[in-house]
């Protein structure tokens, strides 16, 4: 089983970040690295998919864990409760990920977005909503 670490990432003005991948908006996510721990993964992944400064992103606390099949495989992310503390972000997805956009969405806008988000996505929302 392949552990990974993922985040939903909220910034000073109460927006959640979402990035566009492969048709869907998700949160943002990835492999861990050799010895490293799922926070610092979490941190790691968030700025690379984004762009946004590592200095400026603090995991608040950690959020659920979900599992979910990948060419048979199961894949099993540890996600977290990220906060950004940067001012206007100059997005710069990973497009070798497969990543075309990034947007921070208002927490009150949050779910227009829901029936266009991964299903994974959607049951770590649910659990962001009701931590």
């Amino acid at each position: 089983m392949k552990l990974r670490a993922g985040s939903i990432v909220i910034n000073q003005n109460q927006e959640m970040l979402l990035i566009y991948r492969k048709g869907k908006w998700d949160f943002p996510k990835g492999k861990l690295e050799k010895e490293e721990k799922t926070k610092e993964g979490a941190l790691r992944e968030t700025a690379e998919e984004t762009g946004l400064s590592i200095k400026q992103l603090k995991v608040k606390s950690p959020l659920m864990k979900t599992t979910h099949l990948k060419r048979g495989k199961k894949i099993k992310t540890q996600w977290y409760v990220i906060s950004y503390t940067g001012g206007l972000s100059n997005f710069v997805p990973q497009k070798k990920e497969g990543i075309i956009a990034c947007t921070w969405v208002s927490l009150s806008l949050i779910e227009t977005y829901l029936p266009f988000l991964r299903n994974y996505a959607k049951e770590v929302y649910a659990s962001y909503k009701l931590a």
